[in-house]
């Protein structure tokens, strides 16, 4: 079996661990697409504030799994300095993942990618990517809304991070 092939029956393999898991816990999700160089699955997911959307990305050619997020806001242009330095505070104390902002549109998202060259995740793995994801959108989404909308100043925001960093 050459390269190309193993890739592809990887990816293959890969997939069906990732719905398998989403079925075993009984989460609904919708199927985006599925090639054999590309899965794209869609989860909703409500959070103590306001609802995410993850979407779970295998790409074969890279043998990589991403989990992915929009905020369902934009950044202000006149806010987007502030929200530069709440994105790379809220980063500095993330062990898995991170948030990046776009500054010519506002948009914020967040990003979690792990590697599968030549091995299958588990079940585990992809439910940690998935709700590890969802734990740290929910912690920050509001933060970054917040400080957008004015009710929270980067003060206000590096105390918020700090005091997470301490429990």
């Amino acid at each position: 079996m050459d390269d190309e092939q193993k890739k592809l029956e990887t990816a293959a393999q890969n997939t069906e661990v990732l719905l398998a898991m989403l079925e075993h816990r009984k989460l609904k999700y919708t199927v985006e697409e599925r090639t054999d160089t590309r899965t794209h699955v869609r989860i909703h997911f409500t959070g103590e504030d306001l609802p995410m959307t993850l979407h779970i990305i295998l790409r074969t050619d890279r043998q990589i799994v991403s989990v992915l997020s929009v905020m369902p806001f934009r950044i202000d242009e006149a806010r987007r300095s502030d929200a530069a330095l709440a994105v790379t505070a809220a980063n500095h104390g993330l062990i898995d993942g991170s948030f990046d902002l776009n500054l010519q549109t506002g948009e914020i998202r967040f990003r979690l990618t792990s590697c599968f060259i030549g091995t299958v995740l588990s079940e585990a793995l992809y439910a940690y990517l998935m709700f590890v994801s969802a734990e740290t959108i929910d912690r920050y989404n509001d933060r970054f809304r917040d400080l957008n909308e004015g009710r929270l100043d980067l003060d206000g925001f590096f105390a918020a991070d700090a005091a997470d960093e301490h429990r």
